[in-house]
C-alpha cells in the first residue's frame, strides 16, 4: 500500500497522509507544548496513535499504537538511525536522506520511504506492505520526518 505524507504550510498543520489516488485518509495533529506530541487520526476522528517527543538525559520518541508501545532512540553514528525498542522490526538507511526501510524479524522489508513530489507538494512516500502494521509504520515516519524537521533547524520544539 502506497501512503504519502505532506507537511502542512505552518509548523503547527501537522501532516496529512494521502492514499495513492490522493485522498487523505489521516491527519497528524502537532502540538509543541510542553514537548513536541504528534496525535494521529484517521479520517473519522478515530484515534490511531500518539506519538510524544522526549527530552529527559537523552531524546526519544514514545509511540502508543493501540495498547502496544515503542520507543524510537535516533543514534547518531555512522549513519543517522532510530534503536527501536518494544518490536523486533529494524531500522535501515539514513534519516539524514529521508529515505530509510523497516525490516522485519525475518529480514523482509515492511516498509520503506523516501523523499519525492507529489501532488500536494513536496513529501515522502511510504510504501506499507503489511497492512497489519500500517500504524506503526506510519507512525515512525511522522518521528523520522519530525526528526529530519528539528535537525533543519525548524523551530517545532519551541
Amino acid at each position: 500500500m502506497k501512503l504519502f505524507i505532506k507537511r502542512g504550510a505552518a509548523k503547527s498543520d501537522g501532516f496529512t497522509v494521502y492514499t495513492e489516488s490522493g485522498e487523505p485518509c489521516c491527519n497528524a495533529e502537532v502540538k509543541a507544548e510542553p514537548s513536541v506530541r504528534i496525535t494521529l487520526r484517521g479520517n473519522g476522528g478515530e484515534l490511531l496513535s500518539t506519538v510524544r517527543y522526549n527530552t529527559f538525559m537523552l531524546s526519544y520518541f514514545s509511540v502508543r499504537c493501540g495498547k502496544r508501545m515503542y520507543v524510537l532512540v535516533p543514534c547518531f553514528g555512522r549513519q543517522f538511525a532510530f534503536a527501536i525498542y518494544g518490536s523486533t522490526f529494524r531500522f535501515a538507511g539514513s534519516l539524514a536522506s529521508g529515505s530509510f526501510s523497516m525490516i522485519n524479524s525475518d529480514g523482509e522489508t515492511v516498509m520503506t520511504q523516501k523523499k519525492c513530489w507529489t501532488a500536494h507538494g513536496d513529501g515522502y512516500e511510504l510504501d506499507i506492505r503489511d497492512e497489519k502494521y500500517e500504524v506503526f509504520m506510519l507512525s515512525v515516519a511522522l518521528c523520522a520526518d519530525i526528526c529530519l524537521a528539528l535537525g533543519e533547524g525548524d523551530a517545532v520544539a519551541t
